[in-house]
């Protein structure tokens, strides 16, 4: 009974929308011109002239009021070149699965710029200062003659995405490596949360395919008040004011498990369009291979537990006999910690 009235009342606090894209956009860029240090208007964000060995080459901006800014650096040897890009520019509301997106998107344009795409070995990465946290992803990107390589790092940091960029001949990862941490610890960007931080209050918004029986508007609900508990008891709020924590598996394995449970305790009507959402959903459940369909569905952009382990190979066998059309990509809700 408890459970029927806190969903009831969380709709009575939410409005129906349809769900949409919050990306970011680009107009073409202009050219900055900075004499000494450059200080970003709305963040106050300091790019000096130079850093260590590297001199900075140019200040772009992609946007009129100057908030989505560029920042090229470049130092250059007898041996090869090695080019510093730092992106700064706003990231909106604060989504579930909003990281991930630009990670994707961002390793995605590289890829188009490359003929034969691009290889990259991707983890989670984070960075922490004054007991604010900010979470990250990072491919590390190497071309077909393993010559030049590549360094991509996204921070979700509040209002702000913060963007490094590595180019190089001549490093080897642990140059790259350590470019990129004295890099962050000049520029600090949990200051950027620290200063603007995103308001804990959460908003969830659902779309019109939640609505098409009593079963599946309860079962998303469930789905969606797990997601805000478990992030309320396993993610500290500092970390959780630079963005909706989405990226943890643990978080996306109790909620889809509170996204069938809802069935087994209602007895309401259903489509036949929800009868086969579940059974499926049910089917992965119950054969264990829930954390595998996951990290597939997400691209494996995930924050795992260093213990947990998978059995990719036993899951695509079993999918030859159970096929999936279950598609997380198509959301039932959004969940958002607003920037205003």
């Amino acid at each position: 009974m408890k459970r029927i009235i806190r969903l009831f009342l969380i709709l009575v606090l939410i409005v129906f929308v349809g769900l949409y894209c919050n990306a970011q956009t680009y107009s073409q860029p202009k050219k900055i011109k900075a004499k000494g240090d450059y200080v970003h208007g709305q963040t106050q964000l300091i790019f000096p002239v130079k850093i260590d060995d590297y001199e900075r080459l140019y200040i772009y901006s992609f946007d009129k009021k100057k908030t989505n800014v560029g920042i090229t650096y470049e130092s250059l040897k007898n041996t090869g070149k090695t080019t510093l890009s730092i992106y700064l520019y706003p990231a909106g509301s604060g989504t579930d699965g909003r990281l991930r997106d630009e990670y994707l998107f961002s390793l995605q344009s590289i890829a188009n710029v490359s003929d034969k795409g691009v290889h990259a070995i991707q983890k989670h990465v984070s960075f922490k200062k004054d007991g604010y946290k900010i979470n990250g992803y990072n491919a590390w990107i190497v071309n077909e003659s393993n010559l030049i390589k590549s360094n991509l790092t996204v921070y979700e940091c509040g209002k702000w995405f913060f963007k490094i960029r590595i180019t190089t001949d001549i490093l080897d990862s642990l140059g790259i490596d350590s470019l990129k941490n004295s890099t962050l610890d000049l520029f600090q960007p949990t200051m950027l949360v620290k200063n603007a931080p995103l308001n804990p209050k959460a908003d969830i918004h659902f779309a019109k395919a939640a609505f098409c029986d009593s079963i599946m508007l309860g079962s998303a609900m469930g789905c969606a008040l797990k997601k805000l508990e478990w992030a309320l008891d396993n993610v500290d709020s500092l970390e959780r004011a630079s963005g909706f924590p989405d990226l943890y598996i643990g978080m996306h394995i109790e909620a889809l498990k509170a996204f069938v449970n809802f069935e087994k305790e209602h007895n309401f009507s259903k489509s036949q369009t929800t009868i086969d959402y579940l059974k499926e959903l049910n089917s992965i459940i119950d054969a264990g291979f829930l954390k595998e369909f996951i990290m597939q569905q997400y691209s494996m952009i995930m924050i795992t537990p260093e213990n947990m382990t998978f059995d990719f190979d036993a899951y695509e066998n079993w999918k030859q006999s159970y096929p999936m059309n279950i598609d997380l990509s198509k959301r039932f809700y959004v969940i958002s910690y607003s920037d205003k």
